[in-house]
């Protein structure tokens, strides 16, 4: 194994990279100095950044992600899907079920919280094709469209990515940073490539803007949750302290090391969600909300490709600017700490098992969990008894705390998800310090603590800037700043996966040959005077 992956401890931060970490602090910390010295600004230079991406590229992250949905199915299964993660004798670190749930975890565990009532039903009263608004027929457009947002695009965006760092670390025995990914393409010279370089940047500067992102949302639906549980009312204060000790939280958790952290809470977490939502499920209108589910399986493959390639060419509304595009470059700024955790947790796992357990599953799981939630939370705002969506239009983060007022146990299964939301908060944060430590610390797989507290620390302050110059807004438009360059990081990325799973391959095939090859001459006694392939091979080996 490369020598620079074993972590050597110089001091409280270990053996780092000082250039990529001192670049990534410098703009951490220029984007937290004007923050603080002119919020306004801060908000309207991310706006207009945003605008000007979503108008001008949109169609581009459009047409990516899609292909790579494309991509990464076809490697799952095809010819390449055999090949591991690591060599042929590498295991799996954790279980298939523990491994699921750090996907979720880190993944998108506190956007199911936060979105699972409140974009079904935005998506149902605002409908923007297919069907009317709150009509029968937008139930359906209404869970298809949350599907698409949260079905294959969003963990192939993440999971593409965890395969590009994944094959060559592993396979080759390489330290574990984002430009490794190019590997397939710079071979030997990736760490010292500028390119390679460049992408570790891009992709550590994103992935803070992500996990920013995580926290500015989470603390949302937290605050929301302190006064509807609590009947304690927060302000920006109660905001800071709230990031701050979920700050602490992770910190520690982080520090506590993979098994013990993360894939301890994530598995805890995980199961308490399963039974929270078959209760629901159970308690709800469970034959329709079934029938939800199931007819939203075929409504979604059926038309899976319209709505994946529709980019409003005519611009009629900017409903695709702030939803699907706005997904999608959300996807894209948190792929590098979500798919370089992943990539992290998979080694031994082969391509094709990466695919059905990291993609398909989840996508399927979603689904279900959107059917429930979205299923019910319409049912109930037709019905009239709730305006759940006046609730979510004056906070995003009420939905589904007003969704099981129609429920029994509804102050018990209100702390349940307040106690998740905090948990998932936790375990994303965790796996996003943990990775941007790794790559700080040149690729080591296990980072110093120092390190880790470090950008723990680092995330926490520029989510409580972002929250207070702008609030919900802000912290979307800084994300979608963030992540766009790492879109064209993707690509090549995408490309030297391809050309590694190539050589692999061949490899592959080269070795079982000269193993059967093998076996022809030890079962041909004479094999020196023949002309078969084995005394031909045996006397090329002469």
């Amino acid at each position: 194994m490369d020598s620079s992956i074993q972590n050597r401890s110089t001091g409280i931060l270990g053996d780092y990279d000082k250039p990529l970490f001192w670049s990534t602090a410098g703009i951490t910390v220029l984007i937290v100095a004007l923050g603080v010295i002119s919020p306004d600004t801060l908000q309207a230079w991310a706006s207009n950044a945003q605008a000007y991406l979503s108008h001008q590229f949109g169609w581009a992250y459009i047409a990516a992600l899609t292909s790579y949905v494309g991509i990464g199915l076809w490697i799952g299964f095809s010819r390449y899907g055999d090949l591991k993660l690591g060599q042929k004798e590498d295991t799996p670190e954790f279980s298939t079920f523990t491994w699921v749930a750090m996907l979720f975890s880190c993944g998108i565990g506190v956007g199911f919280l936060l979105w699972g009532v409140a974009e079904p039903l935005y998506h149902y009263m605002q409908t923007p094709y297919m069907a009317e608004p709150a009509t029968q027929e937008a139930i359906a457009v209404a869970l298809q469209i949350t599907s698409l947002h949260w079905g294959l695009h969003s963990w192939m965006g993440y999971c593409i990515v965890g395969l590009c760092i994944a094959f060559p670390a592993f396979r080759y025995g390489k330290p574990m940073n984002i430009g490794i990914a190019l590997y397939g393409l710079l071979g030997e010279r990736t760490q010292s490539s500028i390119w390679a370089r460049l992408l570790d940047l891009v992709g550590a500067v994103a992935t803070i803007g992500g996990i920013a992102t995580v926290l500015g949302l989470g603390v949302i639906s937290i605050d929301y949750g302190v006064g509807h549980i609590f009947g304690i009312e927060t302000g920006n204060s109660g905001k800071i302290i709230i990031i701050a000790l979920l700050t602490l939280a992770y910190s520690l958790s982080a520090l506590s090391g993979l098994k013990r952290g993360v894939a301890f809470l994530s598995t805890l977490n995980v199961v308490v969600v399963i039974a929270f939502g078959i209760f629901i499920l159970v308690t709800g209108d469970t034959n329709t909300l079934m029938r939800y589910f199931v007819s939203g399986i075929g409504n979604y493959l059926g038309n899976l490709l319209p709505m994946a390639f529709w980019a409003d060419p005519l611009q009629q509304s900017d409903w695709i600017n702030w939803w699907t595009i706005f997904y999608w470059l959300i996807v894209i700024s948190w792929s590098p700490f979500v798919g370089g955790f992943v990539a992290r947790i998979s080694r031994g796992r082969t391509l094709r098992e990466f695919i059905m357990f990291a993609v398909l599953t989840p996508a399927l799981c979603s689904m279900l969990w959107f059917s429930v939630m979205g299923g019910s939370a319409i049912a109930i705002e037709t019905a009239g008894d709730i305006r759940i969506f006046d609730a979510v239009q004056a906070n995003i983060g009420s939905g589904i705390y007003v969704l099981l007022e129609s429920f029994p146990m509804s102050d018990v299964l209100s702390l349940v998800v307040f106690c998740s939301m905090i948990i998932f908060l936790i375990t994303s944060a965790d796996s996003a310090c943990f990775f941007v430590a790794m790559q700080m610390s040149k690729g080591a797989y296990e980072p110093s603590f120092g390190m880790k507290a470090t950008w723990g620390l680092c995330t926490g302050l520029l989510a409580i800037v972002l929250l207070l110059s702008g609030g919900l807004k802000a912290v979307q438009a800084a994300s979608i700043v963030a992540g766009s360059p790492f879109a064209i990081g993707i690509g090549f990325m995408v490309w030297s996966l391809l050309r590694s799973l190539k050589l692999e391959y061949a490899k592959d095939l080269l070795e079982k040959a000269g193993q059967e090859v093998l076996q022809e001459i030890k079962r041909d006694d004479n094999a020196k005077d023949c002309s078969s392939v084995s005394g031909l091979a045996y006397r090329a080996a002469d």
